[in-house]
């Protein structure tokens, strides 16, 4: 079975963009139900024009996407300027089902239980949110938890942007979740990169009130985070901005996964932290560290682990979803990810983009990669 059509181009009028983008695809034939579009934030304004201009000269029906902060292609990653990458998925019109903005969970819980998801389940979900809503991470669980036959969910945050940043059912949207799910006939494997690794223990909350921890295991909470990140780092609590986070384990987990969360503020004085999420007594937490090393080192594996479990099988496209803190920032260059992900599974048609938070099976994640390789039938 034939790899899935791939084209990107850039440039300062987001028509000649697309024009460039759909000469590409028609000389690959590109043919399929679902077309996945992704846009530097210069041109998200444009999405759905753009879709809608492929959409009429390819003949692709289902077309999803968004604005990202940076977008990912099969040759490398663009952060500046106008750009789009765009991945045709040949697959049948029967296997997608499009997912309109969802502002609540009441609609999630809809959409989730609908006829089509329950006869096609364990279904693939690529959501595209806007970071403003509160309520993103109560709608991803209810998509996925809710689903009778099994679901799982990939995608992210994007831009905050006052413009249409996503499309849904071939409009712009902004304002909730949107996207489209693939039913079980496309087979697909996810791998997860934390951009993080720990630097102590679980510790338990024993007193906070808001997003302020007053006590980690009956101790201050200061003192206990200086005893984990270690004598350098608390001598000086300035150098720990940007590189010591919280992070929250994900329960049922059986992976030891967790999500990431900022560490927002340092009272010395009354020996109290604060955390970017609400903290209850009870909750458990760690300090982890975020460097180039330790997510180099975290995304290498992941790759490794998704090599093993696709031996024998082609890969015929590819989506990445990563944090807007990584990329260049934390891999050397401008194309480093995708300069691993080349050299550990080969070339392949890849689109994806970078995001304000990454969205992997019912989470919502910081600093994390997430790629999902679309695979041949067994």
């Amino acid at each position: 079975m034939s790899t899935f059509a791939h084209a990107a181009a850039r440039g300062d009028d987001w028509r000649e963009a697309i024009r460039v983008v759909g000469d590409r695809l028609a000389s690959q034939h590109a043919a399929g139900a679902l077309g996945l579009i992704y846009a530097t934030e210069a041109f998200g304004p444009h999405l759905a024009d753009m879709a809608g201009t492929l959409k009429e000269r390819l003949g692709v029906p289902e077309w999803s996407g968004c604005a990202g902060m940076g977008i990912v292609t099969t040759e490398g990653e663009i952060h500046e300027g106008g750009a789009v990458s765009v991945l045709i998925l040949n697959v049948a019109p029967m296997a997608v089902s499009q997912v309109s903005s969802l502002l609540d969970t009441e609609r999630a819980a809809i959409v989730a239980t609908g006829p089509w998801a329950n006869a096609n389940g364990p279904v693939l979900g690529i959501y595209h949110a806007d970071p403003r809503n509160g309520g993103t991470e109560d709608i991803l669980k209810t998509l996925v938890e809710s689903a009778p036959s099994g679901a799982f969910a990939v995608g992210g945050l994007t831009p905050l942007s006052e413009k249409p940043a996503q499309i849904a059912a071939g409009l712009g949207a902004t304002g909730g979740v949107s996207g489209v799910m693939l039913s079980r006939d496309v087979p697909v494997a996810v791998a997860m990169s934390q951009g993080c690794l720990p630097v102590g223990p679980y510790r338990t909350v024993t007193s906070a009130r808001q997003n302020i921890v007053a006590e980690l295991d009956r101790r201050p909470a200061l003192d206990v985070m200086k005893e984990d990140i270690g004598e350098v780092l608390a001598r000086d609590l300035r150098r720990t901005a940007g590189y010591i986070h919280v992070a929250l384990p994900i329960g049922g987990s059986d992976t030891g996964a967790y999500t990431v969360r900022n560490l927002v503020g340092i009272d010395p004085r009354a020996s109290m932290i604060a955390v970017g999420a609400a903290m209850h007594a009870g909750d458990r937490v760690m300090f982890v560290r975020r460097d180039p090393a330790s997510a180099q080192k975290d995304f290498a594996r992941s790759l490794d682990d998704l090599k093993k479990r696709t031996a024998g099988k082609q890969i015929r496209g590819g989506l990445y979803v990563s944090c807007v803190a990584r990329g260049r920032n934390m891999f050397g260059n401008q194309d480093g990810e995708v300069g691993m992900i080349k050299s550990a599974l080969g070339a392949f048609p890849l689109t994806g983009f970078f995001a304000n938070g990454e969205i992997c099976g019912s989470q919502l994640y910081g600093y994390t990669g997430v790629l999902t390789v679309f695979l041949d039938r067994p």
